[in-house]
C-alpha cells in the first residue's frame, strides 16, 4: 500500500528550494546595481609610461705588483684587498617617456661606511655608520622624453679602510666593516600641458664593497632597470548612475514583494503533518489487514460503533477476521478505518485536529 504523500512532499520542497534561490538571486543581483550605480568609476586615464634603467660598472685597479700583469681587474671577481688601489666606477642613469616632460632631476654619489656587530644571539647590529660625499648632489631641468645622467667616480679603497681600522682598533671590537657607494636619483616631471607634476621617481642604486678582509667580492644591490605608468588625477566626483539605480531599486522591491507574497511557503520547514506520520505509520504497520476503498461506506443500515483507540479496531479484526476498510474523507486532514459486520460498524477516526497517539 502505497503510503500518504511520498512524492507530494519532495516535489514542494524542490518548489520551495527553486523559488528560495531565485528571489535571493534577485535581492544580491539589485544590491549589486544599486552598489555599482554609486561606484565611482575606477579606470583611470593613461597619460603616459617611462621606462629607466641604471647600471654601476667599475674596475678594481691595483698597486705595482709582481703577480698580476693588467693594471686592473674586471667586475665580478675575487680581490686582493691589500693589493686595491682604487675602485673605478661609472655610474649611469637613463630614463625614457612615452611623452614629452618638463622635469628636474637631482643626483648625487656618497660612500656610506658602516661597522656591524654580531650579537650574542648572532644577529648583525649596525652600531656605526657615517656618509662621505663622492660627487656632491647636483640639479638639472630640462624638456624632452629622455633623461641621461653618466659620472665616473674614484673610490679609494685605503682611505675607507683605514677609517675602519681605526674605529675597530679604538675600541677593541670585531665587527664586519664595508662601504656601499650609493647612486641617488630623483627625477620630478610634468606633461607640457599639466599643471602639477605626475612624475616623481626616487632610486638608490648601491655597491656593497667589504672592508677589513683579506679578500672580497663587490656585490651589486640594485634593480637595473623598471618600467612605471602615469595616470590623470583622479576624479574625485562622485555620479550617481541614475538608469542603473533605478534598476536595482525596481528589481529590490519586486523581489522583497515576492518574498512577502510566499513568506509563509517559503520559511516552512519541509516535513510531514504529524497526521500524515500518523497515517503512515498505520497504513505500514497494518498493510496485511486493511483494504483502501475509494468510496465513503454507507453506514445509515448499521449500528456503529465508535473505536477511541485503533488498536482496539485491530483487536476486533483480530476476533472476527475481517478486514479493516480505509478511506480518506478529507485529504490531509481526516481518514476513517471501518470494521463492517452483518449488523454492526466498527468506526475508528483518525483527524488531524484531535490526533489520537495509540500504542501497540
Amino acid at each position: 500500500m502505497k503510503l500518504k504523500n511520498e512524492n507530494k512532499l519532495i516535489l514542494k520542497q524542490w518548489v520551495r528550494v527553486f523559488f528560495l534561490i531565485v528571489i535571493v538571486a534577485m535581492i544580491a543581483l539589485s544590491v549589486f546595481l544599486i552598489v555599482k550605480s554609486m561606484s565611482k568609476d575606477t579606470s583611470r586615464e593613461e597619460l603616459y609610461n617611462y621606462n629607466y634603467n641604471s647600471n654601476l660598472d667599475y674596475k678594481v685597479y691595483l698597486k705595482n705588483n709582481a703577480f698580476f700583469t693588467t693594471p686592473y681587474l674586471g667586475m665580478n671577481k675575487q680581490y686582493i684587498a691589500s693589493l686595491i688601489d682604487h675602485i673605478d666606477v661609472d655610474t649611469s642613469f637613463d630614463l625614457q617617456s612615452s611623452a614629452d616632460l618638463n622635469y628636474t632631476y637631482t643626483y648625487q654619489i656618497i660612500a656610506q661606511v658602516n661597522g656591524a656587530y654580531q650579537s650574542a644571539e648572532g644577529k648583525s647590529i649596525n652600531i656605526w655608520s657615517k656618509d662621505y660625499t663622492v660627487a656632491p648632489a647636483e640639479t638639472q631641468s630640462g624638456s624632452g622624453n629622455k633623461i641621461t645622467i653618466n659620472k665616473n667616480i674614484s673610490l679609494n679603497y685605503d682611505e675607507y679602510n683605514r677609517i675602519m681600522t681605526e674605529f675597530r682598533d679604538a675600541f677593541g671590537l670585531s665587527i664586519d666593516a664595508s662601504v656601499d657607494l650609493i647612486l641617488k636619483v630623483d627625477v620630478n616631471g610634468k606633461m607640457k600641458d599639466e599643471e602639477t607634476e605626475s612624475l616623481h621617481e626616487s632610486n638608490e642604486f648601491t655597491l656593497n664593497i667589504p672592508l677589513l678582509e683579506p679578500t672580497i667580492q663587490i656585490k651589486p644591490d640594485y634593480v637595473n632597470n623598471g618600467r612605471e605608468v602615469v595616470y590623470a588625477a583622479e576624479d574625485t566626483s562622485k555620479t550617481i548612475n541614475i538608469p542603473l539605480l533605478v534598476v536595482g531599486v525596481a528589481l529590490l522591491l519586486l523581489s522583497l514583494v515576492i518574498l512577502k507574497t510566499l513568506w509563509s511557503s517559503l520559511i516552512r520547514i519541509t516535513k510531514k503533518s504529524e497526521y500524515v506520520i500518523e497515517l503512515n505509520k498505520i497504513l505500514k504497520e497494518y498493510a496485511d489487514i486493511i483494504a483502501e476503498s475509494t468510496n465513503l461506506p454507507d453506514l445509515s443500515q448499521y449500528d456503529v460503533v465508535n473505536i477511541k483507540h485503533f488498536r482496539d479496531l485491530v483487536d476486533i479484526e483480530e476476533e472476527l477476521r475481517v478486514p479493516i476498510l480505509y478511506t480518506e474523507v478529507r485529504e490531509d486532514f481526516e481518514s476513517w478505518f471501518i470494521i463492517i459486520t452483518e449488523n454492526t460498524a466498527y468506526k475508528f477516526v483518525l483527524k488531524q485536529s484531535d490526533l489520537i497517539v495509540f500504542q501497540k
